[in-house]
């Protein structure tokens, strides 16, 4: 049931990186009325509440947390609808990005070819500006609906929103994304083919089948974050099970066993070597649950 809580909630199986400890209790609303029973919770007991999607982008503290999950995964509703030269897309904040983009292939239209390669859910994707190459969903989200953190709904229109590269576009942020509205418009086949290729081509040199959460860090401005970790020797460092993936320095890999303490000491161990060589402090991308 969408209502119920799972007390002691174990958390490595629902992140990418494989690893972290437990919550004190997970919630898997499928509706937006099902999700405001954990934010009450979670206020009426004075503990930390976190939102979980696809589980990339995350680290998850080791042991016990002593918060509240929301898992957005069941909230996977989907509404196409036909406009003038396109159509919109009402999703849920559940639905898998791929997803998104395997719809706008079957119905021609374009924008979303940006999201080949990337994981996760809407919800986290919209939350966290998602993109590649300059492209993003800032020119195509017409509204967007909210819960604050007293659980208050609100839906947002596009002017309300602040876009900026990798960054939660509110200025004070909702606690969670329940749904929004995309517009698409029509595009050839064979257009919206080559973009996707295109943009995957962005993805080569990323580790394939490896443990990874995604990109550890930010791109600073006018650099990559990537070149900067390879330029000052970061592919060759590892600590526990944690390494830093020999195919692109912006990953870490869990190789087996590692622990959330592991990436985390690698983690910071690489902007300390970036800081020293370059004097660029690199910005997290990933996301951090619990205490670190």
């Amino acid at each position: 049931m969408g209502g119920a809580f799972i007390e002691n909630c174990g958390l490595s199986g629902l992140n990418t990186w494989g690893c972290g400890g437990s919550c004190l209790w997970l919630a898997r609303p499928e509706s937006v009325s099902e999700a405001v029973l954990p934010i009450k919770k979670a206020r009426d007991e004075g503990v930390g509440l976190y939102i979980l999607g696809g589980g990339s982008n995350v680290l998850v503290q080791d042991g016990f947390i002593r918060a509240g999950i929301i898992l957005t995964r069941s909230m996977d509703a989907l509404k196409v609808t036909e406009t003038k030269g396109g159509v919109r897309i009402e999703a849920a904040a559940g639905v898998p990005v791929k997803k998104l983009l395997a719809l706008s292939l079957e119905e021609g239209v374009t924008g979303l070819e940006f999201l080949a390669g990337i994981p996760g859910t809407f919800g986290g994707a919209l939350f966290g500006n998602a993109g590649a190459a300059g492209a993003s969903f800032a020119p195509l989200v017409e509204w967007a609906d909210t819960l604050s953190h007293d659980g208050e709904p609100r839906r947002w229109a596009s002017g309300e929103l602040v876009w900026a590269y990798r960054a939660c576009p509110w200025r004070e942020a909702p606690l969670l994304i329940t749904k929004a509205s995309i517009a698409l418009r029509r595009c050839a086949r064979e257009k919206i083919i080559g973009n996707i290729r295109r943009f995957s081509s962005l993805k080569r040199g990323q580790p394939i089948g490896a443990r990874t959460a995604g990109c550890v860090f930010k791109n600073p401005d006018g650099a990559s974050a990537g070149r900067l970790l390879d330029g000052c020797g970061c592919k060759k460092l590892s600590v526990g099970g944690a390494r830093v993936s020999p195919s692109h320095a912006n990953f870490v890999e869990n190789t087996g066993g590692a622990r959330a303490e592991d990436i985390y000491a690698l983690t910071e161990m690489c902007r300390k070597r970036v800081y020293e060589e370059y004097g660029v402090t690199l910005e997290y991308e990933i996301k951090f649950f619990g205490a670190f």
